[in-house]
């Protein structure tokens, strides 16, 4: 089907179910286009050691060849595909991604469970009118559940290794339906929710539900006339407990209101919730439509529209760890000016590469805060393992490695992630940025002095004599940079001098 540059396409992968939403926006409301689900249960795919077997790679593979056709006529860089739980935990996840890739001929971003929840949230939040009541907003998922808390933004956020495949296979084995291991799967999900209990208990004063699991139990509800439209009250909880208790297994669920395809792994996500009402002392939540896949596309639409959530993460971790921002900035000016030198010969995206060298840039002390020695190294693991909003873990993973390589001797990627490469003419760039502003002179580089790259590994400098003479220090950095990237990675760096011309 045919859609036009104002559409945006959402593309959720999740441990359950893949949920594609292709929208646009009018008065700032998503207007949807086309929707697609398929129960594709890939959490149910993982064996014992954490592998997805061929059965769920397949089943997933099928379902990506119809989501890539509705995908046709929306533009690229419109488009957001999202991993969650199961590919976070996947052992042979690589091999997955490297055939979805191909089907679907564009990237998918595995995000963290923090990142999810902040996604979810964002979803649920427009859904509903801007208020400034605090709303806790639970996300019951195939392999993860999200509990968040938050009013125009989240405020605290938590993602919990607890979903409806992943507790129907652990605690109802078979399908199978008994009080002592429904007892059994709540406790266990209390315990998971324990240790979070005070952070989350009266901050809240409205709570709100996404998800299949949570719609799902809100349609039984509704249809059985135990709880008002678009509500979960705890009295209708636990009279549909008494339903599912009734049955000995999932496949004789005999519940009015429950779908065939939410039958088989109906119980597990059912336990969740009813564990998340015990532990919370809640009362009641309301049903929300929208979930992780309109989160996505309204963050999708902000950063084309100068709204990216990963700029502000940037601020924050600037202030976090007193970095020196003025520094940043001006090495992220030089990297920007000199980019289409090297550009050609990059690995990373032009659309992507300068946001990432600007970044690095800003970033690129933030290890000082821990240590001087090394500092190169403390930044590149912090910035590889943190929770960071907006950011998924391959561009965290290709953030760290540039920071990791701005000084020092140029290592290789160490645990390599899927999709991330090591794009040596960015280090070079930011390296050298990073020569030229040693001094820290809050003067810009002369516009004369350039960079110029006739291949992947030939890089010349030109510089006017009469500035190289007044900088003996940054010439001789420049030398010993020379000869340290001809050893290191086969690359010829040379410095032209010019004859002096004014700036």
């Amino acid at each position: 089907m045919a859609q036009n540059s104002d559409s945006y396409a959402a593309l959720d992968l999740g441990s359950n179910s893949f949920h594609l939403l292709i929208a646009s926006f009018s008065d700032n409301k998503i207007r949807v286009i086309d929707r697609h689900k398929d129960m594709v249960r890939l959490a149910a795919g993982l064996d014992d050691n954490g592998r997805l077997s061929d059965e769920a790679q397949d089943r997933a593979l099928e379902s990506l060849a119809k989501m890539a056709d509705r995908l046709r006529g929306v533009p690229r860089r419109q488009i957001r595909i999202v991993g969650t739980n199961t590919l976070r935990a996947a052992s042979n996840a690589v091999e997955f991604m490297t055939k979805a890739e191909a089907v679907l001929g564009l990237p998918i971003n595995i995000i963290s469970g923090t990142e999810e929840a902040r996604l979810v949230y964002l979803g649920v939040a427009n859904d509903f009118a801007p208020e400034q009541k605090l709303r806790l907003v639970i996300d019951i998922g195939g392999g993860s559940t999200e509990l968040v808390v938050g009013n125009n933004t989240p405020r605290q956020l938590e993602s919990l290794p607890m979903g409806c495949v992943s507790f129907s296979m652990r605690y109802f084995k078979n399908g199978d339906i008994n009080e002592k291991s429904f007892k059994k799967a709540v406790n266990a999900a209390r315990q998971m929710i324990g240790p979070y209990v005070e952070h989350f208990r009266g901050q809240w004063q409205e709570a709100v539900g996404s998800s299949g699991t949570i719609r799902s139990i809100g349609k039984i509800l509704a249809e059985q006339q135990l709880s008002e439209a678009g509500y979960i009250s705890a009295d209708g909880l636990e009279k549909l407990k008494s339903q599912v208790l009734s049955a000995n297994n999932s496949r004789d669920l005999d519940i009015r209101g429950l779908s065939e395809d939410r039958r088989e792994v109906f119980v597990g996500g059912f336990a969740v919730l009813y564990a998340i009402f015990e532990e919370l002392g809640m009362q009641g939540l309301h049903v929300s439509n929208y979930a992780i896949r309109e989160g996505i596309v309204h963050d999708l639409a902000g950063r084309l529209h100068h709204r990216d959530k990963r700029d502000d993460t940037i601020k924050q971790l600037i202030s976090q760890y007193s970095i020196d921002e003025a520094q940043g900035n001006r090495i992220a000016a030089l990297c920007a000016r000199w980019l289409p030198a090297v550009a050609q010969h990059s690995t990373t995206p032009d659309q992507e590469a300068e946001p990432l060298l600007r970044w690095a840039a800003q970033l690129h002390e933030l290890g000082l805060a821990i240590a001087h020695g090394g500092y190169h190294k403390h930044g590149a693991y912090i910035l590889g393992n943190a929770d960071m909003p907006g950011f998924s873990r391959q561009e965290q993973a290709r953030l760290s490695f540039l920071v990791a390589n701005h000084r020092r001797k140029p290592k290789p990627i160490g645990n390599p992630s899927y999709g991330v490469t090591a794009d040596w003419p960015l280090v070079c760039l930011l390296r050298l940025a990073c020569i030229f502003y040693r001094r820290r002179q809050a003067k810009q580089l002369p516009t004369n002095i350039t960079l110029t790259s006739k291949d992947a590994n030939k890089l010349c400098v030109n510089i006017p004599e009469d500035w190289l003479l007044a900088n003996p220090l940054i010439a001789a950095d420049l030398e010993d940079e020379a000869e340290l990237l001809n050893k290191s990675l086969d690359i010829k760096l040379s410095i032209q001098q010019n004859q002096s011309e004014q700036a």
